[in-house]
């Protein structure tokens, strides 16, 4: 069964979804945010925090898959593992993917960059699995299942998005640096800088929508708002300076947190617990 969700329709059968795993010690995989291994074959998800059947919609629980290799990619440990997985029970369905109550790993890529030997133990613990020397192998034969609730995309939208997305944090940038006397000196100015913030908030809003664990989404709606502030805090006049160091220590930590994450993601075997 389907929750509808998104304007999604229930359907029967199972649903086939992208997601990757952390290799911990002797090949066994593990979810990216949990010290509880996957088994080959059928697994069956639980709350961790209440006592409620799996997944629940007003919670964060159930096993988590996306709708393509661009969502899943999301996280660092795409580039290494990659999996389909057939999810079935009860589903919730969103806009990038699901969460279910039971799941079972149908086809499996590993990078080159896994030692030999640990990848060799991933082959021997899940029998079930189909192992694929590449992405693409592995994403033609163990095709994702495409549901209505989904956003239309595509590898060279993601990374137009990402480029534009790159662009609009450098301009936003780039104008919070001017002096705030300029405002008043351009035509309008005040309008067009109301206009962005609340463009900005207004994205920010619609990210943080969305479930609590989807971190990109987080990580997005936060970017906004550190943007919004940035642009508003030189109106402040001499306190905008000292109004902007948190938003400066802040950037700086996310950007030591992801240069953290990404070598977490290159360590084999993967520190569990």
């Amino acid at each position: 069964m389907v929750e509808p969700y998104a304007g999604f329709e229930p359907q029967v059968g199972e649903i086939r979804a992208v997601r990757t795993f952390r290799v911990g010690p002797g090949g066994v995989l593990y979810p990216l945010f949990s010290a509880e291994p996957w088994r080959d074959g059928p697994n069956t998800a639980q709350c961790r925090f209440a006592e409620h059947a799996a997944p629940d919609p007003d919670c964060s629980c159930g096993f988590y898959a996306y709708a393509d290799e661009a969502s899943a990619g999301e996280y660092a440990q795409a580039r290494y593992v990659l999996a389909v997985v057939s999810c079935w029970g009860r589903v919730v369905a969103g806009s990038r993917g699901v969460r279910a109550e039971h799941a079972r790993i149908d086809g499996l890529w590993v990078s080159p960059a896994v030692p030999a030997q640990l990848a060799a133990s991933v082959r021997s613990r899940y029998r079930t699995a189909g192992f694929y020397d590449d992405r693409a192998a592995l994403l033609h034969a163990c095709l994702p299942t495409r549901l209505d609730c989904y956003d239309d995309s595509d590898p060279g939208r993601v990374n137009r998005v990402r480029w534009w997305r790159a662009l609009l944090v450098a301009v936003a940038v780039a104008a919070g640096a001017l002096p705030a006397s300029w405002i008043g000196d351009v035509p309008a100015g005040r309008a067009l800088l109301a206009v962005a913030v609340a463009g900005l908030l207004a994205r920010a809003f619609v990210f943080g929508r969305r479930p609590a664990a989807d971190l990109a989404s987080r990580r997005r709606s936060l970017l906004y708002l550190a943007l919004s502030a940035w642009l508003i805090t030189p109106l402040a006049g001499a306190a905008g300076v000292l109004l902007r160091l948190p938003l400066v220590q802040v950037s700086s930590l996310g950007l030591l947190q992801r240069r953290a994450l990404l070598r977490e993601a290159r360590r084999f075997p993967a520190r569990i617990g």
